[in-house]
């Protein structure tokens, strides 16, 4: 592959940090331009050059934009036209399919290549992230289906006045990582059978992902420092 904008020794590095900044400033941004679209504008911006900057081999970039492109594409044009809601079937799936395509080559990359240990600390905390932001697009795509697949508390309604599926993907991507990190402050719910089901899949693997993440970590770590 040519030239990559990142040092190849710390990619997964500078990608978590880009991804906690962008996961900070959103809020922030969205208050300063009294608009949601912007996460979904930066959050698209950031995948697509996260894609570039991990993919060595030709083939997976040319899936990972095939997948990534029209997601992309349709979501910008979504977000974009006042009268479309910023969330429909065709960003949320193929935004799906993107995200989990990412994932799963930052964790190949991680486990199976020469990275160095914080690097492979890093691309697997940059994995944990995207994965909050895959099951948002879940949510997301729930309450399209559904619009009163989750039931919000009174101060959180007088807050965000909408429909539940004209919000923006900030409302999902807090409910995913409250969910994800057990923390459950209650002000959202899931109502749906499909919201509970996969609420309680992602509590489930969020907490799996940290435990056998860690012992792969150590034990990649001690099978090195013998040889």
């Amino acid at each position: 592959m040519g030239h990559r904008f990142l040092s190849e020794d710390h990619i997964y590095r500078d990608l978590t940090i880009a991804l906690g900044l962008i996961l900070i400033l959103s809020p922030v941004l969205d208050t300063l331009f009294d608009s949601w679209k912007i996460d979904s504008y930066l959050t698209a911006g950031f995948l697509l050059f996260a894609l570039y900057e991990i993919t060595r081999r030709t083939t997976d970039l040319v899936i990972g934009l095939a997948l990534g492109v029209p997601a992309v594409a349709s979501g910008f044009f979504n977000a974009a036209t006042p009268d479309t809601p910023a969330f429909n079937v065709v960003p949320i799936v193929l935004g799906a399919f993107f995200l989990g395509f990412l994932i799963w080559r930052i964790l190949k990359d991680v486990f199976t290549g020469s990275r160095i240990s914080s690097e492979q600390i890093f691309g697997s905390v940059c994995a944990y992230l995207l994965i909050g932001f895959l099951f948002s697009s879940i949510y997301g795509f729930i309450a399209l289906v559904d619009s009163d697949a989750f039931a919000l508390s009174d101060a959180l309604m007088n807050e965000l006045p909408f429909q539940s599926n004209k919000k923006g993907s900030s409302f999902y991507t807090y409910f995913s990582f409250v969910t994800m990190s057990t923390l459950g402050y209650g002000d959202i719910a899931p109502v749906s059978s499909a919201a509970r089901s996969f609420a309680w899949v992602q509590a489930v693997l969020g907490q799996l992902y940290l435990a056998i993440t860690v012992a792969a970590l150590v034990g990649i770590h001690i099978a090195r420092n013998r040889d």
